[in-house]
This record gives C-alpha cells, sequence and structure tokens, in this order.
C-alpha cells in the first residue's frame, strides 16, 4: 500500500463518522413522536459509521502528510461513501414497517436500497430530488432525517473542503476563480466556526419567521432547513404549494439568503451594512439575475398560458437560480422554453461560498468578462493599453486570463455532463418525457437543485437512478474532485504497467 493511499484511508476515516454522529443527535426524535421502533437503524448507523471510521483513522493514523492531489481524492472517496451510510435508516425503518398492512407505498418503496441509496445522495449533496410520492406519509424520523442530511450537506461541503483543505493553496483555485475570498477570519478554525455561527442564526430565524407567517413548528423547522440550505425537500406532497401565497413568498428571502456566500454574510452581521451585496461582482449578478429572470420567465408563461403567473414565476426562478429545488407548481405542464430557462438558472447557480449547486456566478461573471475583454482587445489601437477589473479591482492579463480559462474549462465540462445525462435518460424514461423534461432532470442533478418534471420516480429503472446519482455526486463537488479521483487508479495502473515494461528489458 503506498504511503498516501494510507494518508486517503486515514482523512476518509475522520470523514465518515459525520453520518454516526448525526444518527445519534437523531434519537430523540424517535421518542419525541414515539417512534422508538427506529432507534435500532439508527442506532446500527451511528455503530458502522463510527466503527468504520475509527478502524480506518486509528489503523493509519501516522500516515504522511496529504498533499493536494490526495485531499481533493479524499473528499470526493468520502462523499461517494457517506450516503450509503446516510442509506441505512431508509433501509431499516422502510423493512421493519413493511411487515404492518397498513403501511403506505411511498415507505415501502424504500425497501429497494437503490431508492434509499438515492435518497441518501439526494440529501447530503442538498439537491432534493426525491423517491418519496408522498413526503407526508413518511415518519417523523425520516422526516427529520431527510432534512438533517441536507442541512449538513448544504454547507458541510464548504467546512468539508475548509477543514480538509488548507484554503490558501492552490486546491481552492480548482473550485472558484481567483479572486474569491477564500477565508471570513484570519485562521482556519475560526473560519469554521464563523459560517457554523451563522448557519445556526440564520436556521433559528428562519424557524422564528416560519412560523409567525402561519407555518406549525414542524413544517417550520424542516422547511427552513432544506430552505436554507438550498436542498429543497419537503414534508409535504406539493411541497410548498401546499402554503397558502404570503406563507410562498416567506419562503422566498430563505432561499436566497442560502444562495449569498457566508464571507457577505459575515460582513452583514458583524459590520451591519448592506454595501457588501453589490459591491462584489457576483452578487451583483445575483441581483440582476433574479429580477431578469422573473421578468423572462413571467413573460414566457403568460406567452404560453395567457395568463400572469406572477407567483409561480417568481418562486420557481428563484428556486432554480438558488438551486434549492423546492416548487409551487407542477413544472412538467410549462413550455418547453419554461423549462430550459428552469434548466439555465439551475447551470448557473447563484454565489461561490454559499451553500447552492451549479456553476457558480462568479464563473458565470468572469465569462462574461472574459467575452468584454476580448472584444475590447480587437478594438484596441496600437498605442493602446489593456486594462483588466473584476470586483473594482485591477488585475493582470496573466490574472484575467486564468479567471477565464479556468470558468470556461468548468462551464465547458458541465454543459457536456448535462448534454451526456440527458442522452442516458432519454434511452431510460418512459417515451412520454421530451428532451427538455430529461434535460431539466439532469441538470438539476448537476446542479444540486431538486426541481423535477417526474422523471424521478421509484419505478425509474436502476440505471436512471444511477446516472442521477452520478451527476448529484459530481455536481455537488464540482466535477474536478470526482475526476481526479476516477483517474487516480487509471494513474497508478500507468506507473504500475510502465514499472513492469521497464523491468522486462531490462
Amino acid at each position: 500500500m503506498t504511503p498516501y493511499l494510507k494518508t486517503v484511508l486515514r482523512d476518509i476515516g475522520l470523514l465518515l463518522q459525520v453520518p454516526g454522529l448525526m444518527a445519534l443527535l437523531s434519537l430523540p426524535v424517535c421518542w419525541i413522536f414515539d417512534e422508538t421502533y427506529a432507534v435500532g437503524p439508527l442506532l446500527w448507523t451511528a455503530a458502522a459509521s463510527l466503527i468504520l471510521g475509527q478502524g480506518l483513522y486509528r489503523c493509519f493514523r501516522q500516515a504522511e502528510k496529504a498533499r493536494l492531489r490526495h485531499s481533493l481524492i479524499t473528499v470526493a472517496l468520502s462523499w461517494g461513501l457517506i450516503p450509503f451510510l446516510g442509506a441505512i435508516p431508509f433501509l431499516g425503518i422502510a423493512t421493519h414497517l413493511a411487515t404492518l398492512p397498513t403501511t403506505p407505498l411511498t415507505i415501502l418503496n424504500f425497501q429497494e436500497p437503490w431508492n434509499a441509496l438515492f435518497e441518501s445522495f439526494a440529501g447530503f449533496t442538498s439537491t432534493g430530488l426525491s423517491m418519496a410520492l408522498h413526503p407526508s406519509q413518511l415518519p417523523h424520523v425520516l422526516q427529520w432525517w431527510r432534512s438533517l442530511t441536507e442541512w449538513v450537506g448544504g454547507v458541510g461541503v464548504i467546512v468539508l473542503l475548509l477543514t480538509v483543505l488548507e484554503p490558501s493553496t492552490d486546491a481552492m483555485q480548482l473550485y472558484s476563480a481567483e479572486g474569491r475570498q477564500k477565508r471570513i477570519a484570519l485562521t482556519l478554525g475560526e473560519t469554521v466556526r464563523r459560517i457554523w455561527w451563522i448557519y445556526l442564526l440564520y436556521t433559528g430565524l428562519g424557524i422564528l419567521w416560519l412560523r409567525l407567517v402561519g407555518m406549525t413548528w414542524w413544517p417550520a423547522i424542516n422547511h427552513t432547513m432544506t430552505g436554507l440550505s438550498t436542498g429543497g425537500f419537503a414534508i409535504t406532497d406539493d411541497s410548498i404549494g401546499t402554503y397558502a401565497p404570503w406563507v410562498q413568498l416567506a419562503v422566498v428571502p430563505i432561499m436566497i439568503a442560502g444562495a449569498i456566500s457566508f464571507p457577505i454574510h459575515d460582513q452583514l452581521l458583524r459590520k451591519r451594512r448592506l454595501a457588501p451585496l453589490w459591491q462584489s461582482s457576483q452578487h451583483q449578478a445575483l441581483l440582476v439575475l433574479l429580477g431578469l429572470g422573473t421578468l423572462v420567465l413571467l413573460l414566457e408563461n403568460y406567452w404560453f398560458k395567457d395568463e400572469w403567473l406572477w407567483l409561480e414565476s417568481l418562486f420557481q426562478w428563484v428556486s432554480a437560480l438558488t438551486t434549492c429545488g423546492i416548487s409551487t407548481t407542477d413544472i412538467q405542464r410549462w413550455s418547453p422554453t419554461g423549462k430550459l430557462l428552469l434548466s439555465l438558472g439551475m447551470i448557473f447557480g447563484a454565489t461561490s461560498g454559499s451553500t447552492v449547486g451549479g456553476i457558480k456566478l462568479n464563473r458565470v461573471v468572469s465569462l462574461y468578462k472574459g467575452v468584454l475583454w476580448r472584444f475590447k482587445r480587437i478594438s484596441l489601437q496600437p498605442h493602446q493599453m489593456m486594462r483588466y477589473r473584476l470586483n473594482g479591482e485591477g488585475i493582470t492579463e496573466a490574472q484575467a486570463s486564468r479567471q477565464v480559462e479556468a470558468a470556461a474549462v468548468l462551464a465547458v465540462l458541465w454543459v457536456s455532463l448535462v448534454g451526456i445525462g440527458a442522452l442516458g435518460l432519454l434511452h431510460v424514461t418512459l417515451p412520454s418525457y421530451s428532451l427538455s423534461d430529461v434535460a431539466l432532470e439532469a441538470a438539476s442533478a448537476l446542479g444540486s437543485s431538486g426541481l423535477s418534471t417526474g422523471v424521478t420516480h421509484p419505478n425509474l429503472p436502476w440505471v436512471g437512478k444511477l446516472i442521477l446519482i452520478l451527476l448529484m455526486w459530481m455536481g455537488r463537488l464540482e466535477i474536478i474532485p470526482v475526476l481526479l479521483l476516477l483517474s487516480w487508479p487509471l494513474g497508478q495502473l500507468g506507473k504500475t504497467l510502465g514499472r513492469l515494461g521497464r523491468q522486462a528489458s531490462s
């Protein structure tokens, strides 16, 4: 075993213990709602998670310090394994309740391992695509577990990267453009503490806010957790469409709060100033796109249905752009153009450093700037010099080139994977689903959103579920770490074959 494989296994051991701690924290829900049959599955989750995690960590705790490549592989592999542990409560509880004649089909579907694994991946990646036909029929403990996986997954990726990687290294540059603010505080530990402080504060405020506008406590808790994490799981059958219009409007600021980066939240809370919201290019883009996208979608819906769908257009566009995935209407009945507009919003995503998925608006801004810079260079006179500015600051030509190149590479990967995913889904879904339907589903999975046209269903063939799981996994980690993970065995095989070839020739 190579030294760095030991390092990867040691660090994975630390991260695999997260589901176990979550399971232990969920035990009080079993007693509060008199669902003690769920204690066993939660304890099995805790035991598997902690024993496996501690075993790996203790076996390889003397391993060497991780390098950049191996830290990225650790991140990708950990987020590929954690959902397997998170699927245990779904399987265990569904298997236990299957013995009762009155158990709803929604619960029975989770006896299928693919469905349980899919739900866990959708939760931990804060995607929100769901195999639950009627979430209101789920036991309280599973409603809570779904919300908790999204709540931890939404902020956990950021904290995970900050914990596993030193953000001053080149690792963070694989995930965002070079101008991004990488730390909230001077030290990594203080950065992580501030992120969790902000997250907990906003969660508490969100719960009180939804309770004030009319939700009861249990829905307010769950929908705040999934809204702020831009995840999208709901505990009602019609998502937020179950509630009155003023309640739907009250959810919008929660989604937007989850789409604003933590460094900006930190400035808003500590300095009590709104100016940082429009001093950052990506947040300026967020505000512009929220208004412009709502208007375009409103006009498209009027063109298609001949009625002004003000609230539906606003809510669905905010949900798409923030990659939250909460819905108030059946978007399968929308026009193909409307679906493609939502797909574009999910591909863009909101700001880097928040809980959202998607390409992120800092990269979208970089691509937009790259186009402007290109046209300016063409129109320059021989005696003129080109100036590059981003976020109000001057940057060098080399920095501008690297910024645009990084954004372009990720954009190409994103568009390619959405296309590949849509083509794959076309071959396994019912003929009634159009190209715009499967394209939206693929964009939703890769963008960690959760808006669905109905393609995601317990009866979807396992190949389709696997395609969506892979897209959710890759999209939440922004593709690069997963590609590094998949290329690592090929690199090791190449080295082994090369070594064998040299030995044979000698």
